[in-house]
C-alpha cells in the first residue's frame, strides 16, 4: 500500500509541475540505480527536499537532485585513490629485510627465489591485457595472501588497481597449481621415495614414537566460507557449524606437507576424503619397504600414515587404540603416538598463522 500511496503522490506532483516532470524523465535512470527496495520513497523524499526549497526559490530542482544523489552515491561505495609504490626488483631490494618480511612474508632474496623456483614467466600476463613482471606478480600473491584485509589496501601500496590486482593473483595460483600441483599428490621419486620414507619413520621413533612403520601424520582440516547462494546444505559442516571447504593433508614430522587433497564439501567426513583420496591405494604401490618380500609381515612390508581412530587401522594406516577397556600398555602407546602426532595440529596452524587469508570467511 505504500508504495501505491508512494507512486500516486509521485504522479500527482509530475502533473503539477510540467518542468518538474520532464526533469524526472531525464534522471530517473541514475536515481533508481543501483535497485533497492526503498528506491521510491528515497526519490520522494528528494523531491520533498527541492518542493521545499523551490518555494524559497534558493535553488533549481536540477540542482537539489543532481547535489543529492551524488552525495548519495558517495555515501555508498567509499574507495580509497590508487597510489604507492609500484613493485620492481630494484624497489624490493631497497626495503630492509624486517619491512620485506613484514609485506611478504619473505626477503628480496627469497622472493626472487621463489619466482625462478615456481618458473613463473618473466612477464606475465593475464585477462584484461595486464602485464605483471614474475616477481611483481608474486609479490602481490604473497602480500594478498599475507592479511586478511581486502584488496583495495594493496591498490594504495603497489599502484595497480583493484581489478588487475585480483586477476593477476587468481590467474597466478592457477598456475602454480596446474605446474606444481602434481608435487601434492604422493611425490615418490623424491619427498616420498621409500629411502626418504625410512629415514622419516626412524625420526619419529627416536622422537618418542613407539611405532617404527609410521611415516607421516594424516588429518583433515576445514576452511571457513561465506555461506553459498547454492548447495549449502553440502558446505555445511555441522561439527564446527560453519559453511566449508575440507581438506586432507599428510604431515611429515619437520612439519612439510607432502601430500594435499580437497578440497570436497563442508559436510564430507574424514573417511570420506581418505577414500576419495585413493591414498590407501598409493600407498599400497610406493610405500613399501625396500628389500622385502612378500612373504613378509605387513607391518615390515609397508610404511604407514597415523591418524586419529575415526580411520582404524589397516595394512597402510594406524590408529590410536579406541576400545574404552584398554591396558596400560595401550593406554601408554597411545599418548606416546598423540605426543608425536600433534605435529600434523602445528602445521595447519603455521599456514594460517602466516597466510591469515587463507582463515578469512
Amino acid at each position: 500500500m505504500d508504495a501505491i500511496q508512494n507512486n500516486e503522490q509521485l504522479e500527482a506532483w509530475m502533473q503539477e509541475d510540467p518542468e518538474l516532470r520532464d526533469f524526472l524523465l531525464l534522471v530517473a535512470p541514475l536515481l533508481l540505480q543501483p535497485p533497492r527496495p526503498t528506491a521510491t520513497t528515497s526519490i520522494l523524499q528528494k523531491l520533498q527536499g527541492v518542493a521545499a526549497a523551490a518555494s524559497s526559490h534558493t535553488t533549481s530542482a536540477a540542482e537539489l537532485l543532481i547535489a543529492s544523489d551524488l552525495e548519495e552515491l558517495d555515501n555508498q561505495r567509499p574507495r580509497p585513490a590508487q597510489g604507492g609504490q609500484r613493485i620492481t626488483e630494484e624497489w624490493l631490494r631497497s626495503l630492509s629485510s624486517a619491512d620485506c618480511v613484514w609485506r611478504f612474508r619473505m626477503t628480496a632474496d627469497e622472493i626472487i627465489q621463489v619466482a625462478e623456483a615456481l618458473d613463473i614467466p618473466e612477464e606475465f600476463k593475464v585477462e584484461g591485457r595486464y602485464n605483471f613482471s614474475h616477481i611483481e606478480a608474486l609479490c602481490l600473491l604473497l602480500a594478498r595472501f599475507r592479511t586478511a584485509a581486502d584488496q583495495y589496501n594493496l591498490t594504495m601500496l603497489y599502484d595497480r588497481s583493484q581489478s588487475s590486482i585480483s586477476r593477476c593473483i587468481n590467474e597466478l595460483v592457477a598456475y602454480i597449481d596446474t605446474r606444481w600441483g602434481h608435487l601434492l599428490d604422493f611425490d615418490h621419486d623424491f619427498l616420498l621415495h621409500p629411502t626418504k620414507l625410512a629415514i622419516y619413520s626412524v625420526a619419529i621413533n627416536q622422537q618418542g614414537g613407539p611405532s617404527t612403520s609410521v611415516f607421516g601424520f594424516v588429518d583433515c582440516t576445514i576452511r571457513r566460507i561465506c555461506r553459498p547462494s547454492e548447495y549449502q546444505r553440502q558446505a555445511y559442516n555441522g561439527h564446527k557449524k560453519v559453511h566449508s571447504l575440507k581438506f586432507q593433508a599428510v604431515v611429515l614430522l619437520n612439519g612439510m606437507f607432502d601430500h594435499l587433497f580437497g578440497p570436497m564439501e563442508g559436510h564430507q567426513n574424514d573417511a570420506h576424503l581418505l577414500k576419495a583420496s585413493h591414498l590407501m591405494e598409493i600407498c599400497a604401490v610406493h610405500a613399501r619397504r625396500e628389500r622385502v618380500g612378500d612373504n613378509a609381515p605387513i607391518e615390515d612390508r609397508f610404511f604407514q600414515v597415523f591418524g586419529d581412530p575415526a580411520y582404524g587401522v589397516g595394512a597402510h594406516i594406524m590408529s590410536l587404540f579406541s576400545n574404552a577397556h584398554i591396558t596400560a600398555e595401550q593406554r601408554k602407546w597411545n599418548a606416546e603416538m598423540a605426543a608425536v602426532r600433534i605435529e600434523v595440529e602445528h602445521a595447519f596452524g603455521i599456514v594460517v598463522n602466516t597466510w591469515p587469508f587463507l582463515n578469512a570467511a
